[in-house]
């Protein structure tokens, strides 16, 4: 089943300005700012996961809307964040650097994995055809 572009881009909420914003800058910036700042209090953690979450949960939402393939790796990606901040916050309640140090350097991979499927794959959405051909790919 070939999908036109156009039909799964409708659906897609990076497409609009205030989602991208809502369910992914604003989480992604609370995530940052309290992991740097969960050596002074430990219990930021849980704001850092719950922030973790709010972004995995959007990736989820939105694969399933549009089929945009990068959701495919980020959403179990920033679930599993949260997760390690949940559990940094339970096994490491000092907020030792280690935790930290790992939560931020996985934080900082995600541009990756956004970006990098996306243009290895030659599309955004799945289902949907590939560039070249005279299709453009954004």
């Amino acid at each position: 089943m070939n999908i036109k572009t156009n039909e799964l881009g409708r659906g897609d909420s990076l497409r609009q300005t205030w989602q991208m914003i809502s369910f992914w800058g604003l989480p992604a910036v609370v995530a940052t700012l309290t992991i740097l700042l969960a050596d002074r209090h430990p219990t930021l953690f849980l704001a850092a996961s719950a922030a973790l979450a709010v972004m995995g949960g959007a990736c989820l939402v939105n694969a399933a809307r549009c089929r945009r393939l990068h959701c495919y790796l980020t959403a179990p990606y920033f679930l599993l964040l949260a997760l390690g901040g949940l559990l940094a916050y339970g096994f490491d309640p000092h907020g030792e650097q280690f935790s930290r140090l790992w939560l931020l350097l996985a934080l900082g991979a995600a541009p990756l994995l956004i970006w990098l499927p996306e243009r290895l794959a030659g599309r955004k959405y799945l289902g949907a055809p590939g560039c070249g051909e005279g299709r453009e790919c954004r």
